[in-house]
């Protein structure tokens, strides 16, 4: 189960009243709703966030609603972490990793936020919570490039009320960056340029100091996406260089990044030999960005080049796996996520897309540490 989150000031509880109401003690209460007397105690004075799944119990016991018995307070905030400054104002997606509150910038407008920022510092933010704190709690927060990772969190939340996952859009190095300090609760990774799980397994044992688990999402192909009928003549990595070729080149830390610096290194280009005129920051918008005729040539997934209306070169295959730790494999919303990695409705889905082999999906390795714990 996830840590029980600090509530003070957030939650407001009626709990007491509403037992006092029919006539019921807190030791019945605590009983019939399968939570002991101790923890009902706490549930009462605020000083405890009730799951979504015991909030139920605890309201169908009393014959009533939920929001009956609990509701945010009128000047409910919450302190979060945060991976850097958020100004005030700023819709977040939130969630309790590790102890504590993480908030995210909510860069989809379409997209509604969990929360707003109410007052900013360097590395974290207060926030005022926009939806149930009971329900934020158990929300799972999974962190990578891959646009399938929404399609997977959206077929997780579908299965279950009190499960909800969020895609936190990161290139690799981010997202595991994100998973080392406690703001997420998976990464996806792509930095290998082999099928072989061998390469992110050994990347995990060195990078985290407690025991992981990397499950594959899906293989894919990286490669250029260039215009229609390729106008340009395009048909490698060393094209990038050339000076009436508009490159659209990637951040550093992710892993379209990283496949053109291993070309480079292999053929002796120094790295401003190869610098891009404009910087993406992901597979879709590098596919836009030609699409739009801003950019020639750039490194993406095939995925993300057919959706755009472009043609595609295949120039690697890779894994894109998704990282866990020990700390998080007890948090039921993590299970719901990975378990929907085999479910058939997220594979029909996710096999009608182009670009997507989900024949290895689901495949899990436990990574032992190699670093000091």
């Amino acid at each position: 189960m996830p840590p029980k989150a600090p509530s003070s000031s957030v939650l407001r509880s009626r709990l007491r009243d509403r037992r006092s109401h029919i006539g019921i003690s807190q030791a019945q209460l605590a009983q019939r709703a399968g939570v002991s007397r101790q923890a009902l105690i706490a549930i009462e004075a605020g000083n405890q966030v009730p799951s979504t799944v015991l909030a139920l119990r605890i309201a169908r016991e009393l014959g009533c609603a939920v929001e009956a018995v609990f509701s945010l307070a009128d000047d409910a905030h919450v302190d979060a972490q945060t991976p850097g400054p958020l100004a005030s104002g700023t819709r977040v997606v939130l969630a309790y990793v590790q102890g504590r509150w993480a908030a995210h910038a909510a860069d989809d407008p379409a997209q509604a936020g969990d929360g707003v920022v109410v007052d900013a510092a360097p590395d974290g933010s207060r926030v005022r919570p926009l939806d149930r704190l009971h329900e934020l709690q158990e929300q799972v927060l999974v962190a990578g490039c891959a646009p399938l990772i929404g399609l997977l969190a959206g077929h997780a939340s579908r299965r279950r009320v009190d499960v909800r996952a969020r895609w936190i859009a990161a290139n690799s190095g981010g997202a595991m960056e994100l998973l080392q300090r406690g703001l997420v609760h998976v990464a996806g990774v792509h930095l290998v340029d082999a099928t072989s799980p061998r390469g992110h397994r050994d990347l995990v044992a060195q990078r985290f100091a407690q025991r992981a688990t990397v499950i594959n999402l899906t293989q894919w192909t990286q490669g250029l996406a260039v215009a229609k009928g390729n106008p340009h003549g395009i048909s490698g990595l060393e094209d990038v260089l050339r000076p009436d070729v508009r490159f659209v080149g990637r951040e550093p830390g992710s892993g379209a990044r990283r496949l053109v610096e291993r070309y480079m290194e292999a053929t002796g280009h120094p790295p401003h030999s190869w610098a891009a005129a404009r910087v993406a920051a992901g597979h879709t918008e590098t596919a836009q960005l030609i699409h739009w005729d801003v950019a020639d040539v750039g490194v993406t997934i095939e995925a993300a080049a057919r959706a755009c209306d472009l043609d595609f070169i295949p120039i690697a295959a890779e894994r894109f796996d998704l990282i866990v730790t020990d700390s998080h494999l007890g948090n039921p919303a993590v299970t719901q996520l990975l378990e929907s990695i085999e479910r058939p409705e997220f594979r029909a889905e996710a096999g009608s897309l182009p670009g997507y082999d989900l024949s290895l999906a689901g495949h899990a390795v436990t990574v032992t540490p190699s670093v000091s714990a």
